[in-house]
């Protein structure tokens, strides 16, 4: 059998590829045809690097753009993307493969964007083809009617519409104002090496928090947690900062505008994440949006305490005062209302992370790739 994905990321790697990476690396290693349609980026991922030893097919879809370029020379880069897909189109080349299976991994929404592929997976009726939306913004639509429309024709157009939580579902029927039968709940892959319950620390003078994730604050809200830890400065905290991303050197100004320099640390990218929370106490998570965020499960599962905004699965996960705190909406008072919450029970974390640690083990899925395997080839 041949399953071929299609990838919206732009990056080397994201949250949302782990879990297309486990369901093709079981399927390699069963005998299957694995395609990958991702778009081109200056390095490749060692995961991609590790599918392509089992066998991986790659076909690059062109779309980079340097970051650090002027406009007039992103212009450049995007008209020869075009012309480049317009004389070698990747869809094209894909369905010479003659795939049995395609899945369509991304927002979920972009596939509103995928019009081309849209148009093959039409004139293939054979084909089974599946849709995994890992985010939406409960906030914000975020597309129009035109764009709606496409997404709803390609829902009806799939065997099965994956989503990463209940909230994320209910989110897309609203906004595209439609019930949507054929979906159904997938979990993602935790990226720790031991399920192990964490000891919780106890007599330390500094709570250490955490912030883990993509430094793109439009998404994660980074800087509305630094504004709300200044107005909250006589508490004895310190933040550390796991992820890298676009905002990087915007939220290093401003930890020094809100005068947190000395009390904040940007560590990069981590891919030890037990280590994390043998270091720290407390994930604090102001997102704006999220689908299911891999950091507050794997946090939970290292039994640690989270404060975390009330989008997207996050409150199927954490229940407020029994096994985390809940910020009620991504903004600058509430996350303070939240921040105060959780301190002022702060004799209570050992048990709430205890609390925590048994959740996520109930919630999550140990083998989520196979999961996704056996959904496909058995629909």
């Amino acid at each position: 059998m041949t399953i071929a994905v299609v990838s919206m990321i732009r990056d080397p790697w994201g949250g949302s590829e782990e879990l297309w990476y486990e369901m093709g690396k079981l399927a390699l290693k069963q005998g299957h045809n694995v395609i990958w349609a991702g778009y081109e980026t200056p390095t490749v991922h060692p995961k991609i690097q590790e599918l392509k030893s089992l066998g991986l097919i790659h076909i690059s879809r062109p779309g980079w753009v340097p970051p650090s370029v002027s406009q007039a020379k992103s212009y450049f880069f995007k008209g020869r993307n075009f012309i480049r897909k317009r004389i070698n189109p990747p869809i094209k080349r894909l369905f010479k493969y003659q795939p049995d299976i395609v899945i369509y991994n991304g927002t979920c929404y972009s596939i509103a964007n995928e019009m081309q592929l849209l148009k093959f997976v039409q004139r293939h009726g054979k084909l089974r083809f599946f849709i995994i939306g890992h985010l939406n913004n409960q906030f914000s639509r975020g597309i129009n009617e035109m764009e709606a429309g496409r997404v709803r024709k390609a829902y009806f157009l799939a065997k099965r519409v994956f989503f990463v939580s209940e909230r994320s579902l209910d989110t897309a029927k609203r906004q595209l104002a439609t019930e949507i039968p054929n979906a159904a709940i997938i979990r993602n892959p935790v990226n720790i090496s031991s399920l192990e319950l964490i000891p919780f620390p106890s007599g330390k003078d500094i709570i250490k928090l955490a912030c883990v994730g993509n430094l793109v604050t439009s998404h994660k809200g980074q800087d509305l947690l630094f504004e709300a830890l200044a107005k909250w400065d006589k508490k004895n905290w310190f933040l550390n900062i796991y992820g890298t991303g676009a905002d990087l050197h915007y939220l290093k100004n401003l930890s020094e505008h809100f005068q947190l320099k000395d009390r904040i640390k940007f560590w990069g990218h981590t891919t030890d994440i037990r280590k994390v929370w043998e270091q720290n106490e407390v994930l604090v998570m102001p997102s704006i949006m999220e689908g299911m965020p891999l950091a507050v499960v794997e946090a939970m599962i290292c039994g640690r305490v989270c404060i975390a905004s009330d989008v997207g699965g996050i409150s199927e996960w954490v229940t407020e005062e029994k096994n985390g705190f809940l910020i009620s909406a991504p903004t600058v008072p509430l996350i303070l209302k939240a921040l105060e919450t959780a301190w002022n029970l702060r004799d209570r974390w050992p048990e709430i992370s205890r609390a925590a640690h048994e959740a996520a083990i109930r919630l999550y899925d140990p083998s989520p790739g196979l999961s996704l395997l056996n959904n496909i080839v058995t629909e």
